[in-house]
């Protein structure tokens, strides 16, 4: 399911209070709108509901299911751990010799968050949808809270492509795709952030999480939510550690952001932008009317904005270091 809408220019003059504000003196041209102008009021009881339906999509995954058949399922594939690298498994669709795009699912979740970017536009492509570290049937047992031990474990499986990938993250596995694009730049040809955390102040935990992560509760836990509360309990001091590297990243990057996003709050992409001031080219999208799981409901729209990455960073690769950055 994918409503009908596209990437436009923004224009200042048109762009509502809520855009302008988030803007925080970045360049116009920057960014960019998708979807649908609001046409009706936003009332609190409107903001309560939208806030406890997606928390309760997040945890239980009703309402963002994937159709499909067997036929046209991706293959499933895994490598094996190495020293202190965990076992991964992964999705797979399209020609091993061709482009790799890597696909990184948000917490919790698991590679099948993105099965139908596995269904099309792999023709030169090879398009791989990893189940994370502590998630789906990869290893290891225990939760893995380090953005830069999740990326040093993904780039393991980007080693074995065909040149530098593009990498789209959700959610959390947005700054996970920028942990690897600070740490491992050879690997990474662009980036497209969906919804993605990165500002640790937005970053907030409750007191029943904390309760959760005790041992007697978390033994009662299934295991992709006990280890997605250790990652939450984490990110904001992992996010903070991202932030002092994300200068280094100099793949182009493009941010898509929903406006009612109430799990990843729209200001963590302005927060995402200021701190990308390295990058051959930044974009920020903003959605209107839209939340957080574009990547689900918005599939054209993700794809959309998929070809500009992967455009952006065919004119990069073929820059002198600097060149595209203007």
């Amino acid at each position: 399911m994918s409503p009908g809408c596209s990437i436009r220019p923004l224009k200042s003059t048109t762009a509502s209070a809520v855009i302008r504000n988030l803007l925080n003196g970045l360049p116009e041209q920057e960014v960019m709108l998708a979807g649908h102008p609001r046409t009706g009021s936003d009332h609190r009881f409107v903001r309560s509901y939208r806030s406890f339906r997606e928390r309760f999509q997040a945890l239980t995954g009703l309402g963002l299911s994937h159709r499909g058949t067997a036929q046209d399922r991706p293959q499933r594939l895994r490598i094996p751990g190495r020293g202190d690298l965990p076992d991964l498994s992964y999705l797979a669709a399209g020609s091993p010799k061709g482009r790799q795009m890597l696909f990184i699912h948000g917490t919790p979740g698991t590679a099948h968050d993105w099965t139908p970017f596995l269904h099309k536009g792999t023709e030169g492509q090879y398009r791989l949808a990893v189940d994370r570290p502590g998630f789906g049937e990869s290893g290891p047992g225990a939760p893995v809270v380090a953005l830069g031990e999740q990326a040093r474990a993904i780039a393991a499986l980007l080693q074995r492509g065909e040149g530098p990938a593009v990498l789209v993250g959700s959610s959390y596995g947005g700054p996970v795709a920028l942990r690897l694009a600070a740490d491992h730049p050879g690997l990474v040809a662009g980036v497209l952030l969906v919804g993605a955390a990165g500002d640790p102040e937005c970053e907030q935990t409750h007191l029943l999480q904390r309760l959760a992560a005790a041992r007697p509760f978390r033994r009662l836990l299934p295991r992709a939510l006990a280890h997605s509360n250790a990652e939450l309990l984490a990110l904001r001091r992992e996010l903070q550690v991202l932030g002092e590297h994300m200068g280094r990243i100099q793949a182009p990057v493009m941010i898509l952001q929903g406006l009612h996003d109430t799990l990843v709050p729209a200001e963590n992409s302005a927060y995402l932008a200021g701190r990308l001031v390295g990058t051959a080219r930044r974009r920020l999208v903003y959605v209107e009317q839209a939340g957080h799981f574009l990547h689900i409901l918005f599939t054209d729209l993700v794809e959309e904005a998929l070809r500009r990455v992967l455009a952006d960073a065919d004119v990069y690769a073929q820059q002198p270091e600097g060149a595209f950055n203007s």
